[in-house]
Parts: C-alpha cells; sequence; structure tokens
C-alpha cells in the first residue's frame, strides 16, 4: 500500500524519537543497575522494552505503506551522570516524543489515515500514562524527601 509522503515524513520523525529513546534508557538502564539502584533499572528497562517496542511498530507500519525507514538518521540522545539529571533527560525524552506523536495524529487525521492515527494514540496514551507520569513522579519523590532518602529507596 502506497503510504501518504506527509504521514511517513512524520513517522519518521517519530521513529528518530524512538531510536534516540531507546538508546539512552539503554544506557540509564544499564548504569543504574552497575550503581544498585535496582527499582531505577527497572523503571528504565521497562521504558526500554516499550520504546522497542514503538520502534517495531512504526518500522511495521512504514513498510506497509511502501517506504523504506531511515535508521541512520536519529534524534540526539541525551544521557547524564547523576541520577537526577538522568531522570530530567528521560522525561525530557519522553516530552519531545509526545510532542512528535500529537503532531503526527494531526497529520494523520489532515491526510485520512486513521490507522496510523489509531496506531500513535495508542503510543501516545502509553507515553503519558506510564512513562511520563512515572518519570514525573520520580522527580517528586526525589524532591520531596532528598537525594539520599529517595536512592535508599530505590536499592
Amino acid at each position: 500500500m502506497k503510504g501518504n509522503q506527509r504521514v511517513l515524513a512524520h513517522l519518521q520523525l517519530v521513529l528518530n524519537g524512538e531510536l534516540a529513546a531507546t538508546d539512552q534508557f539503554l544506557v540509564h538502564a544499564r548504569m543504574f543497575e552497575d550503581w544498585g539502584y535496582i527499582k531505577l533499572a527497572a523503571r528504565a528497562n521497562a521504558a526500554l522494552a516499550e520504546s522497542r517496542r514503538h520502534t517495531d511498530l512504526i518500522l511495521r507500519r512504514m513498510l506497509f505503506l511502501g517506504s523504506a525507514p531511515d535508521l541512520v538518521q536519529g534524534e540526539a540522545m541525551s544521557t547524564a551522570t547523576a541520577v537526577r539529571e538522568m531522570l530530567r533527560k528521560d522525561v525530557e525524552m519522553e516530552y519531545r516524543l509526545v510532542d512528535h506523536l500529537r503532531v503526527a495524529m494531526v497529520c494523520c487525521i489532515e491526510e485520512r489515515d486513521f490507522q496510523t492515527q489509531a496506531m500513535l494514540g495508542d503510543m501516545l496514551r502509553e507515553c503519558e500514562e506510564t512513562h511520563v507520569n512515572a518519570l514525573e513522579q520520580q522527580l517528586a519523590q526525589m524532591e520531596a524527601m532528598g537525594l539520599e532518602n529517595f536512592l535508599a529507596r530505590q536499592l
């Protein structure tokens, strides 16, 4: 099936974001594991798995629509070396993904590609309700209880 070029361009942007998120979550998950923060590592691993699943969905949809996805032109990832900054970088990444998804969904509606719009809507819900919410909660907990107490609870 031949897909709309505007929709495919937006899917490529979402794919770029998911690829960067996958790399960033992978690095952060391994750093958390190395430092012994098992609970933080588990959440990062869950975000990594979800990002990989989203990447697969986008790739499959782009191929179905007759496009050749570009896996090289990914968005820049941004890792950090301290827990607070790592969580901030992760939530910023999720905010960018949410923005990409919203813009792509508008394009899908304009181009009457409701199947792609529905897929992106499911991804948006997962990003907002699961990942953004969890990261915002972790940052709020860190502020409320202090870094040392927060980290003690992540072992």
